[in-house]
């Protein structure tokens, strides 16, 4: 298989780096989506991520069960977060995610770059193509609208 170029995506913030790294990892459970992009698609899923290394990305659903979505893979405080990312899927299939937070004129630049997706095989174009989007309105919408709430 060919490799699949990661999917980039980068916002700007009126936060400076530390504070824009806290909304991400320390409030996600306040602005990430979870009617639409979590495993139960219920609003009242609860996600939770724990931004140290070691810590896991996951969802516990309505019915009290939980999913993983991925593992914490690098922390580095105010600047960067690595994990992997599987939800719905085993952990051999996981692809990777980092987030980037750099200082930028009136605030910070937020980079998402996701990539690895040779590790879904024959799914990983289909699935590359819904992400593109997918990871916009999660991080071009979503985050950056919560973070605005919070300048």
């Amino acid at each position: 298989m060919r490799a699949l170029s990661p999917i980039v995506v980068t916002v700007e913030l009126g936060l400076e780096p530390a504070r824009a790294y806290a909304a991400f990892a320390d409030r996600f459970a306040d602005w990430w989506p979870v009617a639409t992009h979590s495993l139960s698609r219920s609003a009242a899923t609860r996600c939770s991520f724990d931004a140290r290394a070691g810590g896991n990305v996951w969802e516990r659903a309505p019915d009290g069960s939980c999913h993983v979505w991925g593992e914490v893979q690098a922390v580095e405080p105010g600047r960067r977060l690595r994990f992997s990312w599987h939800p719905g899927r085993e952990r051999e299939s996981a692809q990777w995610v980092t987030v980037e937070f750099a200082a930028a004129p009136g605030g910070s630049r937020v980079t998402l770059t996701h990539g690895g997706w040779e590790a879904l095989g024959e799914i990983g174009p289909l699935l590359r193509q819904e992400y593109l989007p997918g990871w916009q309105h999660v991080l071009g919408e979503r985050f950056t609208a919560y973070a605005g709430r919070a300048a």
